[in-house]
């Protein structure tokens, strides 16, 4: 029986070092869940292609604070259900003397969003994106855009959910 030598050893220990350092980083571009790495963090995000049929690596399912450093976790809302209006300063307000509210325009299972409507929180995404501050740190066909509209914003933070947090991120440019 052979034993390996100490060389040889070595050159795999760096050869395990570095691939671990080429991971691929939330924000890059992909075709099939394993261009995202192998341990099933990452996911590769197809839903909103660039123009050359690529998606992007993601971590689905965050919260606030436990995205990778380079990303942020968002909150999505199926803005195709955007369509009902409310007014978020008086949703779910108790405005009567006794505590009866009197405005309720989203359903119990709806959040009025600062823009002013309602949006089911059953049907709301969450994931890590590449947080940016200029287009230039976005991939091509990707632009920095801020949350807070549109049905995107940043996850809440658990010890003051009601706080309004905002960030830049990637996002497809639209063709």
């Amino acid at each position: 029986m052979s034993v390996p030598r100490p060389t040889h050893a070595l050159a795999l220990v760096a050869l395990a070092f570095a691939a671990l350092g080429c991971q691929p980083r939330v924000g890059d571009k992909c075709r099939r869940a394993t261009d995202c790495g192998l341990n099933v963090i990452r996911q590769c995000d197809v839903s909103q292609r660039d123009a050359k049929g690529q998606g992007e690596c993601i971590v689905e399912n965050c919260s606030f604070g436990v995205c990778p450093k380079e990303a942020v976790c968002v909150k999505v809302y199926a803005s195709e259900f955007l369509s009902i209006t409310c007014d978020p300063d008086l949703e779910d307000i108790p405005m009567s003397s006794d505590g009866e509210i009197l405005r309720d325009d989203c359903l119990p299972n709806e959040v009025c969003l600062p823009e002013g409507l309602c949006a089911d929180e059953l049907r709301a995404r969450t994931s890590c994106r590449l947080e940016c501050t200029s287009d230039k740190q976005c991939r091509d066909g990707y632009k920095c855009v801020g949350t807070g509209v549109g049905g995107l914003y940043v996850a809440p933070d658990p010890a003051d959910p009601i706080a309004e947090n905002f960030a830049k991120i990637c996002v497809p440019i639209d063709d």
